[in-house]
């Protein structure tokens, strides 16, 4: 029943955080390029060109997608106003899409929010096999979604369109494994190298600041 995230777990391997590859920061107190974040050769579009993006890709059938999440929220609590967070689902993984279409839904119907964390819950905490689109539509039906409602959407134009766009995006970040995280379309955060998931968001928030400095 779980094959799925088994298979997402051992692709997930190489970013599963290991401490004694962590590396320290440098001398100054900065972290470093090519040892705690990689600055890409092409940066890639944002969203909002007046705000500083930090994205995030995951799959809902990750394990450690889920164990991140925690941190992500209490980040996002207390960014600054001129950081704009991005979700991004994504597709390199066996059997994504479906989970991948449900996340546009439900930002289709305003639902992201409400329904972002129990997704998360039902697959890893109550062990529901929710990876297919008929699973999915029961699950929204929870939310006062109803089943045709949700299969008009789930193979919309729009939310196709979304999918199509999140895909590029993380080839575009030539991203091979999740959660991932990005910075203003310049950097990559090279999670695997640091100690824990705090120390993510020490890089996340010093990669932001040189962003916000780079404009002045």
């Amino acid at each position: 029943m779980f094959r799925v995230l088994a298979g997402a777990a051992a692709l997930l391997g190489a970013l599963i955080i290991a401490p004694a590859q962590a590396q320290v920061l440098a001398s100054d107190g900065q972290f470093v390029e090519g040892q705690h974040y990689e600055v890409l050769d092409e940066p890639v579009a944002t969203l909002d060109p007046d705000r500083i993006e930090v994205r995030e890709f995951f799959f809902y059938g990750c394990p450690a997608c889920y164990g991140v999440e925690p941190y992500v929220n209490a980040w996002k609590a207390n960014k600054p106003e001129d950081v704009a967070f991005v979700r991004s689902p994504i597709l390199f993984i066996r059997g994504a899409e479906p989970l991948a279409r449900a996340f546009y839904v439900a930002e289709a119907k305003g639902l992201t929010d409400e329904i972002h964390t129990p997704l998360f819950d039902a697959i890893h905490k109550h062990r529901e096999p929710l990876f297919s689109a008929e699973s999915i539509a029961a699950f929204f039906e929870k939310y006062d979604v109803s089943e045709e409602e949700f299969n008009e959407l789930y193979s919309s134009f729009g939310v196709s369109t979304k999918v199509r766009q999140a895909d590029t995006a993380s080839r575009d970040y030539r991203l091979r494994g999740v959660p991932a995280f990005t910075v203003n379309g310049k950097y990559v955060v090279l999670r695997a190298n640091l100690k824990n998931d705090t120390e993510t968001f020490q890089v996340v928030d010093y990669l932001v600041n040189r962003e916000r400095s780079a404009r002045k």
